[in-house]
């Protein structure tokens, strides 16, 4: 029996516990705001600043929701961001009135979106039926929709501002419908949470702890209302940022909740032996894809509404933005094992850093160096404590045999 699967027995007989790696984020994320909140002063923790955050980050953070079913499946996407700055420039040249085709943004935002889906649908299916390495695939495909992007979006088109989409990316909630809003999640994963307890009794599997389940509930609760109840103190919650919530919230239900992702878990985990148990490999590694294209889309209508328009550097490095948000979330590059939320709070991760170097004044080659340190940080705290090299393993046994 390996080591996972004997992991998911002790889980399922000891009931669901506390995620460590994912507690040790958010304490790291904590000294990190303490840390900025010195350096910056009073502005970083203000309204302002966290609503800017959560609106910065959403655009990428879509993407890294989309790509952690890609890596769980076991494979990857490098073509992500020029995917979605092609949909950006689509979606501007048929809005623009000036300079393009002057439609409006009703036909021209699910125009867009399909062809981020369609584009997505078709690298899985050279990846699933012709067996090339995705990482082939979306190499090649990164090149071909970055060319594309700068052919159509020449002439940088741009969204009137009249337009709706103009308004996702400008237009704050008001604070009674944000404190709604919050109300309404929370009541959902209060539902949840009762509802999943409630399941493992009737299978007649241990439930887990009251207080496990209480701090479930009340510290997710807590968060949002805390940032409900701060960036009311500015303009009130980005209409992006409850875009990206709606798209978590809807992926994590994709991957934990359905037969789909299951799937996408065990395909990743072992690919031969999904087959051999009926899953369709090639059918579900195209939807992944497809799903990734769709999302892309998501994320470029919602930059292109923050930018009012297109440009031909759109997107550029988002694709290693959201593979490193999925990695230091804990999603493993070698498939089948990974989660939503671990991604989200990877995502923040990335985007204090990113957000706290702009504060500070740091120059551009630092903030490149430190970002990237920082991933390989987080890959390599991981990869130690779940498959340690043979150096570390002979360090624990001697620390472990001195004497106290």
């Amino acid at each position: 029996m390996s080591a996972s699967e004997g992991g998911s027995r002790n889980r399922a007989a000891t009931g669901p516990g506390l995620d460590l790696r994912l507690l040790s984020m958010v304490f790291i994320l904590v000294a990190m705001w303490i840390f900025f909140r010195v350096q910056v002063g009073d502005f970083y923790f203000s309204g302002e600043s966290i609503a800017k955050l959560s609106r910065d980050m959403a655009t990428w953070t879509i993407l890294a929701a989309g790509m952690t079913l890609v890596i769980v499946s076991g494979h990857i996407d490098l073509s992500v961001g020029s995917l979605m700055a092609l949909v950006v420039a689509c979606c501007a040249l048929m809005i623009d009135p000036e300079d393009g085709l002057g439609w409006s943004a009703g036909v021209a935002v699910p125009l867009a979106l399909g062809v981020g889906l369609t584009l997505g649908l078709w690298q899985g299916a050279l990846v699933a039926h012709f067996r090339i390495p995705a990482f082939i695939v979306t190499l090649s495909g990164l090149f071909i929709f970055r060319g594309l992007t700068q052919r159509v979006s020449a002439r940088d088109p741009r969204v009137p501002d009249e337009s709706w989409v103009t308004g996702l990316g400008f237009n704050y909630l008001s604070p009674t419908v944000g404190y709604v809003l919050a109300g309404g999640v929370c009541l959902a994963i209060a539902g949840a949470v009762g509802f999943a307890r409630a399941r493992r009794r009737r299978l007649g599997l241990a439930a887990g702890g009251v207080l496990v389940s209480v701090l479930t509930i009340a510290v997710p609760c807590v968060l949002i209302f805390g940032f409900v109840w701060k960036v009311n103190q500015y303009r009130g919650v980005p209409a992006q940022t409850v875009t990206m919530a709606i798209v978590m919230g809807v992926m994590y239900f994709l991957s934990r909740k359905t037969r789909f992702g299951r799937h996408v878990f065990a395909i990743g985990g072992n690919a031969e032996a999904a087959r051999l148990s009926g899953v369709s490999v090639e059918r579900n590694t195209i939807a992944v894809f497809g799903l990734m294209g769709l999302l892309a889309g998501v994320a470029g209508v919602v930059w292109m509404a923050q930018n009012q328009g297109a440009t031909q550097k759109a997107g550029e490095w988002y694709e290693l933005y959201a593979i490193a948000a999925c990695v230091i979330g804990g999603t493993s590059l070698m498939g089948g094992r990974g989660s939503v939320f671990g991604t989200l709070l990877g995502a923040l991760v990335m985007a204090t850093v990113v957000q706290g170097m702009d504060y500070t004044g740091l120059e551009n080659w630092i903030q490149l160096a430190v970002r990237g340190a920082v991933l390989g940080l987080a890959v390599g705290i991981d990869v130690a404590g779940k498959d340690p090299a043979p150096w570390m393993l002979r360090l624990r046994r001697r620390l472990q045999r001195q004497p106290t």
